[in-house]
């Protein structure tokens, strides 16, 4: 029998070669014949980005500011382990690109954004809710818009069943968003934040601190 020694590790194998023992802490793997399947795990995260695209986003260049926060946003996202989507709304709402962490894709579906039209943030928040219902853990929806809804009462009836499914709404809001809506949108007081517009693309970006860290596991390269 051959042995190998190091740092507490004992590696043996037997003279026909069939059987190859690992022996270290305490704990012995053997293998006959056939190779050690290894299985390693990532814990990921979903979130959908739900961006108003209505006709006040082009004053001030708010629209322009969010771009540039939302990419931002999604690389410090990815670094945890998220995958991020992205739905626009105006008039409807659209899903532009479902949960991913291909940053090239994004930026290519956000740069020719318009805004226009009215507020339907309710659409939106049913979309993105109805999209992470079915995925099993961390989901998350972060609302950046600078208004108030076109419905108030729908909106937060659509983002309490989201709450109620155990989805993490997070909002940021800026010139007519008003503050107690927000927070009454959010899943938490501390989740919700409204800033001026020069500070809307900070404002985004910054709000990837604030995303809980991811608690699904799936095996890796399943993404």
């Amino acid at each position: 029998m051959n042995k190998e020694k190091s740092t507490g590790i004992q590696i043996s194998q037997k003279p026909i070669g069939q059987e190859i023992s690992v022996t270290g802490g305490g704990i012995k793997i053997k293998a006959s014949e056939k190779p050690i399947a290894t299985s390693f795990a990532v814990a990921l995260g979903w979130l959908y980005f739900v961006l108003d695209c209505s006709g006040s986003m082009r004053v001030k260049q708010k629209l322009d500011q969010a771009r540039l926060g939302i990419i931002d946003f999604a690389k410090d996202a990815f670094k945890k382990n998220y995958r991020v989507g992205l739905i626009k709304f105006s008039d409807g709402a659209e899903v532009l690109f479902d949960p991913t962490n291909n940053i090239d894709l994004l930026q290519d579906q956000i740069k020719d954004l318009k805004a226009v039209g009215s507020t339907n943030m309710t659409a939106a928040i049913k979309i993105a809710h109805s999209k992470l219902k079915n995925l099993t853990g961390t989901r998350v929806i972060v609302i950046a818009t600078d208004g108030m809804p076109d419905n108030i009462k729908s909106s937060l009836e659509a983002a309490g069943k989201a709450k109620a499914d155990g989805v993490e709404i997070m909002t940021i809001g800026t010139d007519d968003a008003e503050q107690e809506f927000l927070k009454k949108l959010a899943s938490r007081t501390e989740l919700s934040s409204k800033v001026s517009s020069d500070m809307f693309a900070k404002a985004i970006s910054g709000a990837s601190l604030l995303l809980p860290g991811p608690k699904s596991i799936l095996p890796r390269g399943e993404t």
